[in-house]
């Protein structure tokens, strides 16, 4: 009787500990795919639009690299000059930048971008950069499946404006949906800050986009608006993307299809 009881009591014990295992191996897996939820979601590379990454190491800019899923294509920027940091390569050298990768100091440069995104990739843990791993291997993938003839390596400087320096840069960062919808663009400057108008119409033009006008407004204006007229497109989503406004549609048409008036709201901006 005592045998009977002794065996039962173990394999209520065994049922228990098999229960209580399952019920933290669910909960291990829903915290794994809720976090795995969460990252994709922060994920910045869309794999069917133009991005643009930028390397540095030891502080300051080395490569600026443009991937173009369209063709699909790759092009590296090698950046000449001497202590460019990060924070300022749209401000003062109209380069956008969507994503970044702070190398190591014992980690090499390469101006392949395969084997950077792999280096990312490999190192993701303990890489500073704003890239999800969905991101680096997204871009692994991307760049390499493309073409050796596609492949585009380039040195430049971003302080020399000359006329290649310009054409090369405007080259590797033009967006190509942005191009090929060519949108008229009037940008209008109500801040009392000079140049800000330039500054963003320079970063459109470096992508591609069709900037007709820019301008001072008479008076100052404290939130940056987008008005368009006509229907959405690429275009309109990406300056609401990089300006974080949201457009109004116009009933009459202007002097361009998109205007967008800066206001203070973007004195402090680091997106131009």
């Amino acid at each position: 009787m005592k045998k009977k009881s002794a065996q039962h009591q173990s394999s209520k014990s065994l049922k228990t500990f098999y229960i209580y295992s399952f019920i933290v191996f669910l909960l291990i897996l829903i915290s794994l795919i809720v976090r795995g939820v969460i990252l994709f979601e922060q994920n910045i590379f869309d794999p069917v639009h133009h991005f643009i990454l930028t390397v540095q190491q030891k502080g300051t800019v080395k490569e600026i690299i443009s991937f173009n899923p369209q063709i699909p294509a790759v092009s590296v920027l090698r950046v000449d000059d001497k202590n460019i940091p990060y924070k300022t390569l749209a401000k003062e050298y109209g380069v956008p930048s969507d994503g970044y990768i702070q190398l190591d100091d014992s980690m090499p440069l390469t101006t392949d971008p395969t084997a950077l995104m792999w280096t990312s990739i490999m190192h993701a843990a303990t890489l500073d950069s704003n890239l999800t791993i969905f991101d680096s291997v997204r871009l692994f993938l991307m760049s390499k499946n493309v073409a050796t003839n596609n492949e585009i390596s380039t040195d430049v400087s971003l302080k020399n404006h000359n006329i290649m320096n310009t054409n090369e840069i405007t080259q590797a960062l033009t967006d190509l949906d942005i191009a090929s919808e060519s949108i008229s663009i009037q940008i209008i400057n109500a801040t009392n800050i000079t140049g800000m108008g330039q500054r963003l119409g320079r970063i459109l033009t470096n992508t591609g986009a069709n900037v007709v006008d820019v301008s001072s407004a008479k008076n100052s204006q404290k939130e940056t608006t987008i008005a368009y007229f006509g229907d959405s497109s690429f275009t309109l989503t990406h300056l609401q993307k990089l300006l974080h406004v949201t457009p109004t549609k116009l009933t009459k048409q202007p002097i361009a299809n998109i205007i967008i008036t800066i206001g203070n709201d973007k004195r402090n901006t680091s997106a131009f």
